[in-house]
């Protein structure tokens, strides 16, 4: 019951960072490329805040292992997604002109 309630908990984290990630960037290409690339950056510092976060309810250290493990995989496929999501959208300005 207790490794469900962390894994919404985290749901939650990475649907609000999504969230916070795309609008900012709204419509831009690199704004979206560059957020991407900030998740990327922030995995280890996820991973070790997690681990800290979690290590007080897991006294012999597996549980926590598991769950930071899981949280970074999670951020960093969530950091690549957004990448290739500003990689392959395009401008609203370069939609938009009559060219």
């Amino acid at each position: 019951m207790l490794m469900g309630l962390f894994l919404v908990i985290i749901l939650l984290i990475m649907a609000a960072a999504n969230i916070i990630a795309f609008k900012i960037s709204k419509t831009n290409r690199k704004k979206q490329v560059w957020s991407g690339i900030v998740f990327l950056l922030l995995t280890p510092l996820i991973f070790f805040l997690t681990a800290i976060s979690v290590s007080p309810f897991d006294p012999y250290g597996f549980g926590t292992g598991i769950i930071s493990i899981i949280y970074a995989v999670l951020f960093f496929i969530n950091g690549l997604v957004v990448i290739f999501i500003g990689l392959l959208t395009k401008n609203a300005s370069a939609s938009t002109s009559p060219r």
